[in-house]
């Protein structure tokens, strides 16, 4: 009996279970998978009671009805679409349970205790309060649950069925494993052990149960020798289990042969059927997904996924999967899942983990790496993860890479109400035969290859102006984990076609995005940037200064962004003349126009009209820029020398013997305390050239520049072009009035006049723009009029 009790329920994830409990004669769930939690600990205080609500807040996606149970030490709570997800023994035992029935658990328990729990079919978690013992008992059974040792507020553990539901519970810290972090940028997993991304968290393996009691907390095997699983049939089981089940095509041959599979179902509707689209950049995965509907004579729906939607949807799915993910195809899923969600589907079945289960191959695409990156140069010194042996770790493990399967499947299921079923995500019964179940499942004119689950490489290349300006960002400097500027430098190369380490670079991307969002503080909620008037400051910016004891009014102009091969000065005309025509409608300041006004220029709009400004990716930085940029004293605002990028632009722009010779001058002068010598020596052009900054606005978060060409003809033509648009437009007086342009390099540290044509010196406007009324984040407010008031 107990083979035959296995040979059924065996193939049906951790997302099967209302398959199971169906069969099992328990009844029917909701579409979200259940979630439990709770924790042993002190028997009195408030603290326990406020604990098990909190874990039972954390996992409310997992199901609207809630039941909780407290005795003694214990507190249990459970999350499911409906009630009875709960039992209580005849012997006092309480069971919460998700993926099986808790009575069956309950009544296993009491016949043969822990041991005799591996006879329930799995995957399931549970969690046993026996009052005869006093104890808890933890129990993964083929499905995943995690513990905190020393939970905040409980005196001993806290559980649940999600790490990131202990963190938001508030019982642990999100502090990071940064031996776990480690070992995912460089092999993608890991073995399906104890470790977690939270260093307060540990994961309780699959197939054992932990016992805790006054004595402490033993772990205890409840392992059982699981037969191979039957994909295909895994799979009929889900559709029969299903009211509205609805069907993904992807990884080619997996996806095809599940499509097949469905197609037979009695009452499926034809538009059961969904399918990615990577389009634009990627189309192949339409054409594959209409050949095989055309075989098999169905509609089959695109979902748009690509790299715009990642971008979008990428802090919020991380949220939803708790850790950082290896492979995007399980992004591709819970895209999809959404969008067959909001079309009715109560369950989505996936092919997801084929490709592991099957050990398919799929074929390279694309020309070959020059040379391959080693992943540990990107590691901060003394963070690599090594073997006993000192190599590298080895890659996660084909059952470490579907146990995430099952995971992330579980996760997004939970969040988007709506059951995925992924049959394939287990040991499968004819592994290592290619697949041959699946091929023989093809209806003839069915295509049959093998895919990948998501286009890595095109999309990391769509958002690489998005990425590094991650890696740019000072979070990402900060983190134990990585080498910032190797990141970068092997970053370039995977842009350029160096290297083609995809994986590498996501790993390292989703890592950070994922500590943003779990280990960073997040800011206090703000009211939306209110674009500043025509006539007011920037923000924490004033519009009055003295210099010389004159007072002056500095209007910030806003633009729009400017890129290479703008006509600046017909731009900058423009924004002048609407900017003249609020003074009069306004009135208040326009007799001050009577007397002297300036327009000042920043020099990043001219430079960047001109193609002096650089993405960083096309820079090539030389030996000498990278070791002299070492020697560079960095600044909080991203500006100067102190990268290879600007680097290599002083070196072009003033010549290596000059570079050399002013950083030869700057030591000298240094060691008899004088200072700003290199830039007397390499000149002004050179101190203009800035760096990326990361609160820039794009492109300026991912771009070096230079200083503009011919500043002093760039402000003599401004000069003479405002004069006569303003003559054309019968304002005489204000064309006369208008005494100088003066193209300005400032930021919070310095101020400096590269191009000038106006009356008076260059050291006034210096010190005009003391304050730097501009701004250098996202002000966009490149121009400022200033005008005399006093």
């Amino acid at each position: 009996m107990l083979q035959l009790e296995w040979a059924a329920f065996m193939g049906v994830t951790e997302t099967d279970g209302d398959a199971a409990r169906s069969q099992a004669g328990a009844p029917m769930a909701d579409h979200q998978p259940g979630g439990i939690a709770g924790y042993y600990g002190a028997p009195h205080g408030a603290g326990r009671e406020a604990a098990l609500t909190a874990l039972g807040s954390a996992l409310a996606h997992r199901g609207g009805a809630e039941e909780r149970h407290e005795r003694g030490r214990i507190g249990l709570a459970v999350r499911a679409g409906a009630p009875g997800a709960s039992f209580t023994g005849r012997d006092g035992t309480v069971v919460v349970a998700a993926g099986i029935d808790p009575a069956a658990v309950a009544d296993r328990y009491a016949a043969g205790g822990v041991e005799l729990l591996a006879t329930l079919p799995t995957p399931w978690t549970a969690a046993l309060l026996d009052p005869a013992r006093e104890a808890l008992v933890l129990v993964a059974a083929g499905a995943p649950l995690y513990y905190a040792p020393a939970a905040a507020g409980v005196d001993g553990l806290a559980f649940a069925s999600e790490p990131a539901a202990l963190v938001e519970a508030g019982l642990v810290s999100s502090a990071p494993d940064t031996e776990r972090v480690v070992e995912f940028v460089l092999t993608g997993g890991g073995e399906d052990g104890e470790a977690t991304f939270f260093a307060g968290i540990r994961r309780l393996p699959v197939g054992q149960a932990l016992v805790v009691d006054s004595s402490g907390a033993v772990a205890r095997s409840i392992d059982a020798v699981t037969p191979p699983v039957d994909g295909l049939a895994a799979a009929r089981r889900a559709l029969a289990g299903s009211q509205r089940p609805a069907v993904r095509l992807g990884l080619g041959l997996p996806g095809a042969a599940l499509a097949a599979t469905a197609k037979n179902t009695p009452d499926l509707p034809a538009s059961a059927f969904f399918s990615s689209s990577f389009a634009p950049m990627d189309t192949t995965e339409d054409l594959y997904s209409g050949a095989v509907g055309a075989a098999l004579g169905v509609t089959v729906h695109s979902v748009r996924v690509n790299a715009d939607t990642l971008a979008a949807d990428l802090p919020e799915f991380l949220r939803v999967q708790g850790e950082p993910v290896a492979d995007l195809g399980e992004y591709v899923q819970y895209a999809v899942a959404k969008t067959a969600k909001e079309g009715g589907a109560d369950a989505l079945l996936d092919p997801v983990g084929a490709i592991a289960a099957y050990g398919l191959t799929v074929e390279a695409t694309g020309k070959k790496a020059r040379r391959e990156v080693a992943p540990t140069t990107l590691l901060a010194t003394g963070s690599a993860s090594t073997t006993p042996d000192g190599t590298p770790s080895p890659a996660a493990s084909g059952a470490a890479r579907l146990a995430e399967a099952r995971r992330s499947a579980d996760r997004s299921a939970a969040r988007l109400g709506i059951r995925i079923h992924t049959p394939f995500a287990n040991p499968v019964a004819d592994a290592g035969q290619g697949g041959a179940s699946l091929r023989a499942a093809l209806p003839s004119g069915a295509p049959g290859d093998v895919r990948n689950s998501a286009p890595v490489r095109d999309w990391l290349l769509r958002l690489k102006n998005r990425i590094y300006g991650t890696f740019l960002a000072e979070s990402f400097v900060n983190r134990p984990w990585f080498h910032q500027q190797n990141v970068l430098v092997a970053f370039e190369d995977f842009i350029k076609g160096r290297n083609h380490d995809a994986d590498l670079f996501w790993r390292i991307w989703c890592v950070e995005i994922w500590a943003q969002e779990f280990l960073d503080p997040k800011p206090e909620e703000k009211e939306p940037v209110r674009i500043k008037g025509p006539l007011e400051a920037n923000a924490n910016k004033q519009l009055e200064i003295t210099v010389d004891g004159e007072r002056w009014l500095r209007f910030p102009i806003r633009t729009d962004l400017f890129t290479s091969g703008d006509d600046y000065t017909r731009r900058i005309t423009s924004y002048v003349a609407e900017f003249v025509n609020h003074v009069r409608a306004d009135g208040t300041y326009l007799s001050a126009f009577n007397g002297p006004w300036y327009l000042l220029v920043s020099e990043k709009i001219i430079a960047i009209s001109q193609g002096r400004s650089y993405f960083i990716w096309d820079i090539e930085p030389s030996w000498w820029a990278r070791t002299l940029a070492k020697f560079v004293v960095k600044t909080p605002y991203g500006i100067g020398l102190g990268s290879p990028w600007t680097m290599e632009l002083a070196i072009r722009e003033a010549g290596l013997p000059r570079i050399l010779f002013a950083a030869g001058i700057s030591a000298a002068g240094k060691a008899v305390g004088k200072r700003g010598l290199f830039y007397q020596v390499a000149g002004h052009s050179v101190r203009a050239i800035d760096g990326p900054t990361e609160y820039s606005v794009y492109p300026a978060n991912v771009s070096a520049k230079l200083a503009p060409a011919h500043p002093d003809r760039v402000s003599a033509k401004l000069k003479a072009t405002i004069v006569a648009s303003l003559t054309d437009a019968g304002l005489p007086q204000l064309a006369q009035t208008l005494a100088g342009v003066v193209v300005i390099d400032a930021n919070d540290i310095g101020r400096n006049v590269l191009g000038s044509d106006a009356d008076r010196p260059e050291e006034f406007f210096e010190n005009l723009f003391g304050d730097n009324p501009l701004g250098q984040g996202s002000e966009q407010t490149p121009l400022a009029v200033a005008v005399r008031v006093g």
